[in-house]
Parts: C-alpha cells; structure tokens; sequence
C-alpha cells in the first residue's frame, strides 16, 4: 500500500495527498481526531517563525530522576485499559492535555535540514507511533530537557511491536535553535519541536506524543511489585558499588530504586556499550519487562495504579485514540518485540563539537535502516 497515503481508518479511504504527492493544505474544522481525518503538513516548505512566548531552557536542574522507565510504565498502563472498558473514559479523564500539540505547533517548525534526505515523511495506516518522551524537571519545577525519546511504533501487518531509542546526545539541525544535542529540543520548544525535529531528520511521521516526569516513578514500580531484570556483572558491580546492594550477574527483582538507577546509570561498560548506548539499551530493557509485569497483573491492581498515575501523564492523545490502543491491547500484547537505536550502529561519527561529546549521524543511513525497520522499506519511496 502507499505509505504517503493516510485514509480514514473507517474506510471511506479520502487521500489528503494530491496527485503530485504533496499534501493538500485544506482540511476541515474542529478537533482534529487521528480516525477522522490526517492533519496536513508541508514537509518540504522552510519555517522560520518562532513564538517569542516559548520558554528558554532554564539554566538550572535538578538531578534526573529516571524518566526513562516511565516511558514503559505510560505504554503498558494505556495496555490495561483493555480489560476495564467501562472505567475507561473516568480513567482518561485523569490525563494531563495541557500541551494538546496539534498541526499549527509542529508546522511552525517544519523545515529540511542540511545532510537529510529529501524523502515525504512515510506513513502507513497500520502502524501506529507513539513517541514517549521522559521529562527531567528543573530545580524552580518547570519542564527542562528530554533525557529518554523511546518510539513505540504498533504495526498490526507484521504484528510487532517496535521500540526505537533516538540517543540524547545526537547531533541534529533544531528549528529556531540550530545544531545541537537533540535533547535540547524539549527544552526549546516542548513536545512540537521534538517530534517535529525527528520527523524533520528522520523522514518518518510522528505526530503523536506521551511525555512524564518520575516524581513517583519508584512507588509506581513497587506498587506492581518490583520487576526481574538480567543484569551483566559488570552492571550489578557497578551498581552495588554505588547503591549498596547485593546484586548479581543474571537474573535480580528490582524494587523501584533499584530499577530506576539501573536504567539511568551510564559510566558502565557490558555487552550494550557504555555511556549512552548501554543506558539506552537498558531502558529498552526495562519497556520490555514493564510491559510483561503489567500483562500479569490483577485487574484490581493495575486499576489501581493507573489510577494513581495518570494525573502525572501529558499526551496528545484523544480519548477515542486512548480507547482505540485499549480496544487492540489483547491482540497487540501478544505481538513480538524487535528494538533499535538511532543513530545505529556505523551510522554516526563521535566528535567533539563546542567541547561537548556529541554523534554525529549520518543521516540518510539512518533513514534508511529506520524506515525498514518500522515499515519494512528502506527506500525513498512512500511505497512499503
């Protein structure tokens, strides 16, 4: 099927592409609803503007406090909802929409930048993306950098389901910012200015966001009663060293302190990497075992602590978006699990670049491997 082709997922198949393969610019009022209609974009047109009302990172922060498992615990408590279809919509109704992006948020930062391919973003109705982002928090409690950028990515033709870590410290062209670590995105321009930089780089849709903070990241996990984790040596060495714990190599139950510094900890070198590329890894990991907990879990439980945690959740999701991800929980939880990072592996040069330690993609390489591995092509064709 045509990838740049998005149509009503109740059938009546509207294309709001043009003949040429252009988005068209009309489209109709009111709210927009992914299963209504596609919001339209020009990728190829260069933006510049810049609202002055958007908030400059603050200089100073706080210590992370692992946001980066909460990005799995955000999938798999959307997952519960599955099994309490009635509650749903009082479970919903908890949902931070404060930064509901729409299309004019991201437009405003469309633009092509230098070393990307000039590919149409590719789309294809039967995989859905979800970009869960992991917000560190500032020392005056404001919203400061993206730590963790982990794409959930549903696709109901191969049934996967696949997770796709975008490093922090890559090297990318921001709008209104300029080249710099990815992370600063966030902190520049929220959730719009993330996916919009993506998609801007990477050449794939991504219009749909989840982000939280980990305020109550480690009573969130032992309230599902901590999680098994496989650990190398060298990860359980290096975090008894600083935790005082008694782990060991293989397999450990982690309450939520422990799996928080498990996933954060990046000075370790095991067979993931070191630095960012382990830490990544492991927080891919950890999705992973989340999802499995939650799978297993009473009922009672897991309402419960969706309950207690949605109020922490921001997303742009619409609660027939959230009922639909509920209504094909049963089936997709049972999909395979494939991962990957971006950039990939001899797809990116270290350097050092205004004395900080960044990857430097390259990018069309990096297109490539990403649409095959969520679409199945890695051509620059919309065809997949």
């Amino acid at each position: 099927m045509s990838n740049n082709s998005r149509r009503n997922p109740s059938g009546s198949g509207r294309d709001i592409y043009s003949s040429s393969g252009r988005r068209r610019t009309s489209q109709p009022s009111g709210d927009i609803d992914r299963y209504n209609y596609y919001v339209d974009r020009d990728i190829y047109s260069s933006s510049k503007s810049y609202s002055k009302n958007r908030r400059k990172p603050a200089r100073k922060k706080k210590r992370g406090c692992g946001t980066k498992l909460l990005a799995g615990i955000v999938c798999t408590l959307f997952i519960l909802a599955a099994g309490v279809a009635a509650y749903s919509y009082i479970m919903l109704s908890r949902v931070d929409r404060s930064d509901n992006v729409d299309s004019d948020d991201m437009g405003q930062y469309v633009q092509q930048p230098s070393g990307a391919p000039s590919w149409g973003i590719i789309s294809n109705n039967n995989v859905f993306n979800i970009l869960l982002m992991g917000i560190d928090k500032n020392k005056d409690g404001s919203d400061g950098r993206s730590d963790t950028n982990i794409l959930v990515s549903i696709n109901k033709d191969s049934k996967k389901i696949h997770l796709v870590s975008f490093m922090r410290d890559t090297y990318l062209d921001i709008p209104t910012v300029g080249k710099t670590k990815f992370n600063a995105a966030f902190a520049n321009g929220g959730a719009a200015l993330t996916m919009q930089t993506l998609e801007n780089n990477f050449r794939v849709n991504i219009d749909k966001y989840v982000s939280v903070n980990c305020d109550n990241f480690e009573d969130i996990i032992d309230k599902m009663g901590g999680i098994d984790v496989e650990m190398t040596k060298e990860a359980a060495r290096y975090e008894n060293k600083v935790m005082g714990s008694s782990l060991k190599e293989g397999t450990n139950h982690l309450n939520g302190k422990l799996c928080l510094y498990y996933a954060r900890m990046r000075y370790v070198t095991d067979k993931d990497g070191s630095n960012d590329f382990g830490r990544t890894a492991r927080q891919r990991q950890i999705v992973s075992l989340i999802i499995s907990k939650v799978k297993s879990l009473n009922p009672i439980k897991a309402n419960k602590i969706m309950y207690d945690y949605l109020p922490y959740v921001k997303t742009n999701l619409t609660d027939s978006e959230l009922v639909y991800l509920a209504s094909i929980a049963v089936t997709a939880s049972n999909y395979d699990m494939d991962k990957m990072q971006v950039p990939a592996q001899n797809a990116f040069q270290s350097e050092k670049i205004n004395g900080a330690d960044v990857l430097v993609p390259d990018l069309e390489k990096n297109c490539q491997l990403l649409r095959e591995f969520l679409y199945g092509s890695s051509s620059s064709s919309d065809e997949s």
